[in-house]
């Protein structure tokens, strides 16, 4: 007999999967539990690891990370860590193709919202080595969360170079939101990944974060990786505005497009 429990613990001595934080491989483990037949489910659940994070991490070299940032400290000057954050953003292709208007972005968005005091990053990626771009003011709070224990220490130890009250944990969006207000939340290329795992569960964890921020900064690509538009774009408007109209709560919305990636700013 297979339980909860044994998938979980099977999945923590795993070589691969034993880094993601302990509440991704408990929701895991039951999501296999309650649909396989105990021979099945350990396997069950790492395919379905691979299908929402093997796919994403295998591509992040955390070693090549940590090696880059060996050598910076809290001495480091202002041009040496961006010059560091720069080459890491690079790393990987949702946040390297950012790059070309990813400083405009930080501008157009805080020009119409105004610079938040209070920054939450959901399944951040390497998106919080772009904080520098970001221009927030000397006292401001960001604070990043994603699934993989590695990645957050490399954030962590960029973060301790910075001199700046940012930090990183884990955290899995699909078990729990921390209880932590925002004056912006960013949630970048994150919602078609949150779909592949529980359909529908956008729309809820969308109400709930409103409720704690003033707004929430969905990301969507506009192309894919070879370029091709595919009717991304029409396909990802229709999902957040059938979202926004199928919600009790009075929410509003503008655009900010680029090359490759839009954002929807969706505010109470």
């Amino acid at each position: 007999m297979i339980n909860r429990d044994i998938v979980f613990q099977r999945l923590k001595e795993s070589k691969k999967y034993k880094y993601l934080c302990d509440e991704t491989l408990y929701r895991i483990s039951g999501w296999a539990v309650e649909r396989f037949e105990p021979k099945k489910a350990v396997k069950a659940a790492k395919n379905k690891l691979h299908q929402v994070y093997g796919a994403y991490f295998e591509k992040m070299n955390i070693n090549k990370i940590q090696k880059r940032l060996n050598g910076l400290s809290n001495n480091s000057d202002t041009e040496t860590l961006k010059s560091a954050a720069m080459e890491i953003l690079k790393y990987h292709a949702s946040t390297s193709e950012r790059i070309p208007f990813m400083e405009q972005l930080y501008i157009d968005l805080f020009k119409r919202i105004g610079k938040p005091r209070r920054v939450v990053d959901f399944c951040c990626g390497l998106n919080p080595f772009a904080v520098q771009w970001m221009e927030l003011e000397p006292e401001a709070e960001y604070t990043a969360f994603d699934i993989d224990t590695r990645l957050i220490s490399v954030i962590n130890t960029f973060f301790s170079c910075i001199n700046r009250p940012y930090r990183a944990a884990c955290g899995d969006i699909l078990v729990s939101i921390p209880e932590i207000g925002a004056d912006v939340v960013f949630l970048f290329k994150t919602i078609p990944c949150l779909e592949q795992q529980e359909k529908g569960v956008s729309e809820r964890i969308i109400k709930t974060l409103i409720l704690k921020s003033k707004y929430i900064v969905l990301s969507f690509p506009s192309k894919s990786l070879t370029g091709k538009k595919k009717g991304m774009g029409t396909y990802y408007n229709q999902f957040i505005l059938e979202i926004l109209e199928r919600s009790s709560l009075s929410m509003d919305y503008f655009k900010l497009e680029y090359s490759n990636e839009v954002f929807y700013v969706v505010s109470k």
